[in-house]
């Protein structure tokens, strides 16, 4: 079983930020899926200094490759102790979004996530993921399979879509032979990226932010929800030009937190 030694990171912290909708609880851990990749982590210690272990999915050792795929997925490979000490966001902020970090998820698998999670809540977007993932084998069916499935009524009730599903059905139309510049031209710029993204029926600002900090690594994207924009309305909160999706994940976190203590 690989392991790797960890700072400023939590496995539970970064399940409950709503970044991600591809992984599963298990009885020490989390099953995670990542386009066609999926392993196991469990964490010792907590978010201040642990350890993280890595298995495939069957429970079988990684090798070096697939290794520093997962490292690079979960920014381990990012010195968050620097940019946190750059971002200075208060006490009360970092302590209840300790342990969080941007994952470098798949753009696919972040593009599907968040076109269904339009005016939804986690628990219902996590029910139809859920569904999405057990269609897919583990992981997200890729666009032609996900067209597929979207013309199957009797698999499409179950995921009670609703006014979503014309959207994830363009989406995957488009995406059998497309995706964003970002993935061949990484000096594509953020303001080109959401653009391109929201050429897509359904992708507005707030989608297109989110795929393109959670799955193109644009991490001064800032997702503007409700909680965000409260966030900059009662307590005058502006971004940083480098790392404002960083900050944004913190103080949503505790945005919310505030919100479940009224």
């Amino acid at each position: 079983m690989a392991a790797i030694a960890t700072t400023l990171f939590s496995l539970d912290a970064i399940a409950a930020s709503g970044q991600v909708f591809t992984w599963r609880r298990t009885e020490d851990g989390w099953l995670v899926a990542s386009g066609e990749r999926r392993c196991l982590l469990s964490q010792e210690g907590d978010a201040e200094k642990g350890v993280v272990f890595v298995r495939r999915a069957d429970g079988s050792d990684v090798n070096a490759d697939e290794l520093a795929y997962w490292r690079h997925y979960l920014a381990l490979d990012v010195d968050y102790q620097k940019i946190l000490d750059e971002l200075a966001m208060p006490a009360e902020v970092m302590e209840v979004g300790a342990g969080i970090r941007v994952l470098a998820q798949d753009w696919w698998d972040t593009a599907v996530s968040f076109v269904v999670s339009q005016n939804s809540n986690i628990v219902r977007i996590q029910r139809t993921m859920d569904a999405l993932l057990d269609a897919g084998g583990g992981c997200v069916p890729g666009p032609g399979r996900l067209s597929a499935l979207l013309g199957n009524e009797a698999f499409i009730e179950g995921l009670k879509l609703g006014y979503r599903r014309p959207y994830l059905e363009a989406l995957a139309a488009r995406a059998q032979a497309w995706h964003p510049t970002r993935i061949d031209r990484w000096d594509t710029s953020l303001e080109e990226s959401m653009a391109e993204l929201e050429e897509s029926p359904g992708i507005g600002p707030k989608v297109a932010s989110c795929i393109c900090l959670f799955g193109l690594g644009y991490l001064e994207a800032v997702p503007r929800d409700t909680w965000i924009k409260r966030a900059e309305r009662e307590h005058h909160v502006t971004w940083d030009s480098r790392w404002g999706g960083i900050q944004q994940q913190f103080v949503f976190a505790w945005m919310r937190e505030k919100g479940r203590g009224k």
